[in-house]
């Protein structure tokens, strides 16, 4: 409340601004929707839905624009093609839902470029913002772009500490860009602090047998698949880009 004002001058404000001060801007926005039909406790519950409603869409964006998602992309919008393989230990609906996030469970999703991995992985991302759960997104490259600067400025420890609060990270694209040695050690690190105390979701174009072109260390990159596939779920992506499908069928119209 403005400490500025006394209740009787606060009382005479506009009833948008008094309710803007309470800090119920739902209430301020839209109060005049929710129509009084005699019953006084009926209107009241209304008028705490109302501003709950708002306080969640509120704290829905919030949650989205941290996470850091590059595009955003909705489960109702991505496509289940036959050329997606499910492994046997999870279903498709545990996956839109979330499920393997409750067990510590990462999903790697293994395929060709522009086969939808990062749609999927955006898209249970953003549902799960939705549910309330802490998510991050990143790419592999500026991931390891942020650790190599959080490192030499003396701000990893925080960085890191920072990702505790969180429920699923999403690497994106690794296998794109060879890392840096420094790199691919505190990524290792991150990967490691996560291990079975919260889930990933990795995309990736490389087979594992293919990750020391990344990594640059056998050693190292062993060491990093043994901790991500110990709880994973790997489903692998196969036919042609969609974006190229896309493209061939504009140019024939």
């Amino acid at each position: 409340m403005n400490k500025h004002l006394t209740v009787t001058q606060l009382m005479n404000e506009p009833l948008e601004k008094l309710l803007r001060t309470l800090k119920l801007s739902g209430l301020a926005k839209n109060w005049r929707d929710i129509d009084y039909c005699g019953d006084t406790e009926s209107y009241l519950r209304n008028l705490l839905e109302l501003e709950l409603t708002e306080r969640e869409s509120n704290r829905n964006t919030r949650m989205v624009r941290t996470a850091g998602f590059s595009v955003i992309k909705t489960l109702k919008d991505f496509v289940w093609k036959p050329t997606i393989e499910i492994p046997k230990g999870i279903t498709r609906k545990e996956i839109e839902l979330g499920s393997f996030i409750q067990r510590k469970e990462n999903l790697i999703l293994m395929g060709a470029v522009g086969t939808g991995k990062t749609h999927l992985a955006t898209a249970l991302g953003l549902k799960l913002c939705e549910n309330g759960r802490q998510v991050r997104f990143y790419t592999a490259a500026s991931l390891a772009n942020i650790l190599l600067e959080k490192n030499q400025k003396g701000g990893l420890v925080n960085f890191i500490n920072s990702l505790k609060k969180v429920e699923l990270m999403i690497i994106d694209e690794i296998g794109f860009v060879p890392l840096h040695k420094d790199a691919a050690e505190l990524l290792f690190q991150v990967v490691s602090d996560c291990y079975e105390r919260k889930s990933l979701i990795i995309t990736t174009n490389l087979e594992f047998g293919q990750w020391n072109t990344v990594f640059g260390d056998n050693r190292l990159t062993a060491a990093l698949i043994d901790r991500l596939i110990h709880h994973s779920h790997i489903l692998i992506f196969t036919g042609e880009s969609h974006r190229l499908q896309e493209s061939m069928m504009r140019q024939k119209k």
